[in-house]
């Protein structure tokens, strides 16, 4: 009598297994919604961020602007050419991390629009032996750009 009050029922290994599994995905239902949330805040945090500077155009440094590379979601995606800072947030899978063309963002990648290059070390803005066809490159690169993304700025 006594190893059987011991010992539980099925029943209430039943009931139990069911309580833990409720509140497992209890739990993993709130985690997702949370993280949900927070990127939802991030992403309004970045409009609102966007509008601002729409509005009132900022000066950026090149470190300044590196703070604007995708990264932080709480930030919009920003991008330079010609020194004209523009913001690419709606074109993020292009010009956001791991995106084909993430490496200008957060720079003034006039080089490497000029030279229709995708590397690194060409994204920045000094255009010193960049021929007269490049630089018309960059100027049909940057028409199309700054008629399709806002402007939020300078980058000295």
């Amino acid at each position: 009598e006594q190893g059987e009050h011991a010992r539980p029922s099925r029943r209430a290994l039943w009931v139990w297994l069911l309580v833990a599994a409720l509140v497992l995905a209890a739990r993993r239902v709130f985690r997702v919604r949370m993280a949900a949330l927070q990127e939802s805040r991030a992403r309004a945090a970045a409009a609102a961020e966007s509008e601002l500077l729409q509005k009132n155009p900022k000066q950026f440094t090149k470190d300044e602007l590196l703070a604007y590379n995708g990264t932080d979601p709480s930030k919009p995606l920003l991008l330079a050419l010609k020194g004209r800072v523009i913001d690419v947030t709606s074109g993020f899978d292009f010009y956001g991390p791991g995106g084909p063309y993430g490496v200008f963002a957060g720079k003034d990648a006039s080089k490497a629009f000029a030279t229709m290059s995708i590397k690194e070390e060409d994204a920045h803005n000094d255009l010193t032996g960049i021929d007269e066809n490049h630089l018309k490159v960059l100027d049909d690169w940057y028409n199309k750009l700054t008629g399709k993304y806002p402007t939020v700025g300078r980058v000295s």
